[in-house]
C-alpha cells in the first residue's frame, strides 16, 4: 500500500535484477495495455476497486508468464465495475492471443463470456469440458444444465408413455411428445419409466396450444421491459418461463405454456446422466 502504482508493477522485476530500461519498458507496457498510464504516480488508496484489480494484473503481465492464473478476480467488485473489469480482462486476452489463461469463477456469466474452453467442476469432479456454447446445449448431466445459462434451466421429473406410435413425457399439467431424434435418443438407454426433464426459460412461454404445454397457475410475474419472466409450479418444482415484450398472463390464474421440445434436455431420475 505504501508504493505508487509503478513501484508495484515493477516489484517482480527488481527481484529479478532486471535493468531499470527493461522494468519502465514493461511497466509502460503493460500500463497502457490495462490503461493505467495516468494513473503510475498513484498509491493504491487513491484508486478504484477495479483500477487496483488492474495493478493486480499488471504485475503478472510484465512477468511476461506464459499461463495466467486468475482466482475469481472480479469476486469483490460491485456489480458495474464486475462489468466493466470483464469486457477488459475479455480485451486483454485477444491482445494475447499466445497466452494461455485459466480463470476461476463460480459466475457462469464470467465463464461464458471469457472461456474458449469451459471446465465444470462439482465436489472436486469434472463434470463436462467443453466450449461454451457446448455445454449450453448438450449438457453432460443436470448440474451443470442448471449451473450454465441465465436464468437457470427448469427441472422437473415426468413419466415416459408411448401414444399413437410417439414418446412422451407426460404429468400433472404438462403434455409434451417428443421429436423424432430425441425419442429414439431415449428409447437407446431402455424402457425408462420416468425420467428428469430440462427445460430453458427461454422454450417456455405463455401461449394456448393443444399439446407440448404446461398449465399452471403464476405465481410471480416480472415485466423486464424487452422480456419477461413468469415464475409457476410443476409438481414440487419452480418453473421459469419467458416472453418477449409485455406481459401476456395474470398473477393467480391458470395459464398454459408452449414448449418448445426441439430443445428439450433429457436426464436419467438422478439427473447424472444425459439421455438425448
Amino acid at each position: 500500500p505504501h508504493m505508487t502504482v509503478r513501484d508495484n508493477m515493477a516489484f517482480a522485476l527488481q527481484i529479478a535484477k532486471k535493468s531499470k530500461e527493461e522494468i519502465e519498458e514493461s511497466v509502460q507496457r503493460a500500463a497502457k495495455m490495462l490503461q493505467l498510464t495516468d494513473y503510475l504516480d498513484r498509491l493504491p488508496k487513491a484508486l478504484s476497486g477495479g483500477q487496483r484489480q488492474r495493478v493486480a494484473i499488471g504485475r503478472a503481465i510484465v512477468r511476461d508468464p506464459k499461463v495466467y492464473l486468475f482466482d475469481e478476480p472480479l469476486s469483490n467488485l460491485d456489480a458495474a465495475l464486475r462489468v466493466a473489469t470483464r469486457i477488459e480482462i475479455a480485451q486483454l486476452k485477444e491482445k494475447m492471443p499466445d497466452r494461455t489463461m485459466i480463470y476461476v469463477t463460480h459466475d457462469q456469466v464470467e465463464a461464458m463470456t471469457l472461456a474458449d474452453r469451459i471446465v465444470v467442476l462439482n465436489g472436486g469432479y469434472i463434470q463436462q469440458v467443453g466450449t461454451p456454447m457446448e455445454l449450453y446445449h448438450t449438457p453432460a448431466n443436470a448440474f451443470v444444465g442448471g449451473f450454465i445459462g441465465s436464468p437457470s434451466m427448469n427441472f422437473f421429473s415426468a413419466d415416459v408413455a408411448s401414444e399413437g406410435g410417439r414418446i412422451t413425457v407426460t404429468g400433472d399439467g404438462y403434455h409434451l411428445t417428443l421429436g423424432d431424434e430425441s425419442a429414439a435418443q431415449l428409447k437407446a438407454h431402455g424402457d425408462l419409466k420416468r425420467v428428469m426433464v430440462g427445460l430453458r426459460p427461454k422454450d417456455i412461454s405463455p401461449e394456448a396450444v393443444e399439446d407440448n404445454f404446461i398449465e399452471s397457475v403464476v405465481d410471480v410475474i416480472e415485466p423486464m421491459g424487452g422480456e419477461t419472466f413468469y415464475y409457476f409450479d410443476v409438481g414440487e418444482s419452480q418453473i421459469v418461463g419467458r416472453s418477449e415484450g409485455g406481459v401476456s398472463a395474470s398473477v393467480g390464474e391458470v395459464t398454459r405454456f408452449r414448449v418448445d421440445v426441439d430443445n428439450i434436455h433429457l436426464f436419467s431420475e438422478d439427473g447424472e446422466t444425459r439421455l438425448n
